[in-house]
């Protein structure tokens, strides 16, 4: 990603829910640095996810980068588990999950697709169904908001006049 680096600091708070059969996984919450891109067409987010494996404790790293324009969101993943998604609203898209493993072939269905940006905050909402080698397995719903650190700091300086 070699956008990296040159954007603008965010924090990125990020809920992701996946169900099964109607049966709610664990959720994820995190709240992590992010950089931001503006562009004309789209902006560009980019974090990086480290999630731990409940049954080993090994930390996996991911980097993601979030394509944000008005109708759909793109999705690239890269580190041990690696693919692109794209999101635009009850589309579906054919893909590939590359795992250590191997590659497992994916389809996404998205249901819901909504992007509120601009250069100092803004907030995602996906919800879609993944299909993974051909039988369905999963709804997953990902809450994504993000702000610029300088807004934030702003927000810190406000607090603490408030409180003096």
């Amino acid at each position: 990603m070699n956008e990296h680096g040159h954007g603008i600091p965010v924090i990125v708070n990020l809920a992701a829910l996946a169900s099964y059969d109607g049966v709610n996984d664990d959720p994820i919450q995190m709240l992590i640095s992010g950089e931001l891109f503006p562009g004309k067409s789209a902006t560009t987010l980019h974090y990086i996810e480290n999630l731990e494996n409940e049954e080993t404790g090994e930390i996996t790293k991911s980097e993601i980068q979030l394509i944000l324009a008005k109708d759909q969101v793109t999705m690239n993943r890269s580190g041990h588990y690696s693919n692109t998604m794209l999101f635009i609203k009850n589309r579906r898209y054919e893909t590939t999950y590359h795992t250590p493993y191997g590659s497992l072939p994916m389809v996404v269905i998205p249901r819901e697709v909504s992007c509120d940006i601009n250069s100092k905050t803004g907030k995602v909402h996906l919800r879609y169904e993944l299909i993974m080698q051909g039988k369905y397995a999963s709804t997953n719903e990902l809450h994504l908001e993000y702000w610029s650190k300088e807004s934030e700091k702003g927000k810190k300086n406000d607090r603490q006049e408030t409180a003096e």
